[in-house]
């Protein structure tokens, strides 16, 4: 392979330069694409921690709703036994209530 003519190393320096070109093309490549990786890993994770305080939240609402219905549940009942007007459950579960305190009182 010493006696190349001319046009043959000049095809042979063109074959070596297309293939550097691909060989740094190629390594531009990858780097982008471990970059791009990282990144999806990235907003993949803020998606998954987002998601997590979505649902606390939504759950902490639900309780929070939960609990004001059951205050106001409470306080019409307080105001209607207040005015003299009891509802015989309530009356009933009030009872229950007392007995249940009357008991661990003498537990103690």
């Amino acid at each position: 392979m010493g006696h190349l003519s001319d046009s043959q190393r000049l095809e042979e320096e063109n074959r070596q330069l297309r293939e550097h070109t691909l060989t740094l093309k190629l390594s531009d490549l990858e780097r982008k694409h471990e970059k791009t990786c990282t990144e999806v890993f990235q907003v993949q994770r803020e998606a998954l921690f987002m998601k997590s305080e979505k649902h606390a939240a939504e759950a902490q609402l639900a309780t929070e709703t939960h609990h004001r219905k059951v205050v106001s549940l409470y306080r019409s009942h307080l105001l209607c036994a207040i005015q003299g007007h009891m509802d015989e459950d309530v009356q009933r579960l009030l009872y229950q209530i007392l007995m249940m305190q009357r008991l661990q009182e003498q537990g103690r």
